[in-house]
């Protein structure tokens, strides 16, 4: 119960139980850490956080007066608050396990290590996290933050005309969330959207990782002559700026493209002419299929790079002794070569699928050229990701956030249950 206790005390008070336990040097740099951390806390977070909550009238709104108080910052700066207030809370945790420590081994008469000791002990683990700090004080910056920033105002009313900080922010709950499925053209562009971008991510992603095994195990073929030239080749579309490609397949699509003005004319013996071309990058069936090849060619090679990598590590045994027990290339891939590939490259190949749900830049570059439905406001080519983006370039950043909230959760969850499901977690040497 004392252990209990002196613990809780520690909590709410660092250093209270170290100067309890008479270990006034710890207690001190404690207690010292304890003013400044609820100064902070009492002076500048908390009044911050409640910023964040202000009742105006019949609404709840960020600020309370316009052009003075600025919404978005202040959300931001709450955002920070709580961060620092959890960070602060952790710290308390660990003075406070450190003092129950000691009061355990002045309990059992154990040595208890003075914190120079406990540095020097220490040092092997921590030096390692402490290179690895600016990485992670940068992605908690840039992506952790405006993450829950996102998430925050998927609840707000942020957008165009409600912009700060000439208006505050207002907070509308769940209404956006009942806005989706009630508004019909707001439900029928989230539900044209999803679907495609579910067909997108999935025929794309695994248009790429077909592609890249496949020309990795033909090439990797000890019939195969000339490696070292077609390795080069496959490598040459990622050489290449994907947006410059995109370009370029852009032209070589359209009506007056390649495509139409030599390569069908070939195919079919019909001279060219534009009423008889083909509108690859206006019919929107055709231009998914488009799309979708674009993304496989600009996709592959880092799936090739990495399954040949893999194969360089399969010992030539294995497949000896397969031989010797009658099998073939056929049964040598699914039975040795397949299970190795995706032992070491499953969580990659599901990054892939990550990657293109997320994916811009093709579907910015290519989807103005597709024909729109009249009095729809994006094209049939949107994307989760490039509707998000669209909107958020038009000020709606509200209804980007709901968007992308909704979907970033369900894709969160099957990526993740994925990977627990193939092992990622266990496997630390996994690329």
């Amino acid at each position: 119960m004392k252990e209990k206790l002196l613990f809780i005390i520690s909590f709410i008070l660092p250093g209270s139980g170290h100067l309890i336990l008479k270990r006034f040097k710890r207690g001190f740099l404690a207690l010292l850490y304890a003013v400044i951390a609820y100064f902070c806390v009492f002076t500048q977070l908390i009044p911050t956080i409640a910023q964040t909550f202000v009742h105006n009238g019949k609404v709840w709104t960020i600020g309370k007066t316009p052009i003075v108080d600025n919404s978005f910052q202040i959300l931001v700066g709450a955002v920070f608050a709580v961060l620092c207030i959890i960070a602060f809370l952790i710290v308390n945790y660990i003075i406070a396990r450190d003092a129950r420590d000691i009061y355990i081994k002045l309990l059992n008469h154990e040595p208890i290590l003075t914190l120079k000791q406990k540095a020097e002990n220490l040092a092997p683990d921590i030096i390692p996290n402490v290179v690895a700090s600016p990485a992670f004080a940068l992605m908690f910056l840039f992506i952790i933050v405006p993450a829950i920033v996102s998430i925050m105002i998927a609840f707000t009313n942020y957008k165009d005309p409600v912009l700060p900080p000439a208006y505050l922010i207002e907070w509308k709950g769940l209404d956006n969330f009942k806005q989706l499925f009630s508004d019909p053209r707001l439900s029928h562009a989230f539900t044209e959207t999803i679907t495609w971008t579910l067909v997108w991510t999935f025929c794309s992603s695994m248009l790429v990782i077909v592609l890249g095994t496949f020309l990795a195990v033909v090439c990797n073929s000890k019939k195969v002559k000339g490696k070292k030239f077609f390795r080069t080749v496959y490598l040459l579309p990622w050489a290449v700026p994907a947006f410059l490609t995109i370009l370029i397949f852009q032209i070589f699509f359209s009506k007056t493209g390649t495509m139409n003005t030599i390569i069908l004319p070939a195919i079919t013996g019909q001279e060219y002419s534009l009423s008889n071309a083909v509108g690859f990058l206006i019919n929107p069936n055709l231009a998914k299929v488009i799309i979708i090849l674009i993304q496989g060619w600009l996709g592959f090679p880092y799936i090739y790079v990495l399954v040949t990598g893999i194969l360089q590590t399969i010992p030539d045994d294995l497949y000896e002794a397969s031989s010797m027990d009658g099998g073939n290339a056929w049964t040598n891939f699914w039975n040795i070569t397949f299970p190795i590939i995706m032992n070491s490259a499953a969580p990659t190949f599901i990054t892939q699928f990550t990657f293109n749900f997320n994916n811009v830049t093709i579907i910015y570059l290519l989807t103005d050229s597709v024909v729109k439905e009249v009095g729809s406001t994006y094209g049939p080519l949107e994307t989760i990701a490039s509707l998000g983006y669209r909107l958020t370039m038009d000020a709606q950043y509200s209804t980007a956030a709901v968007f992308t909230l909704i979907t970033s959760v369900c894709v969160s969850v099957v990526v993740l249950y994925s990977w627990i499901k193939t092992g990622a977690f266990e496997k630390e040497d996994v690329m």
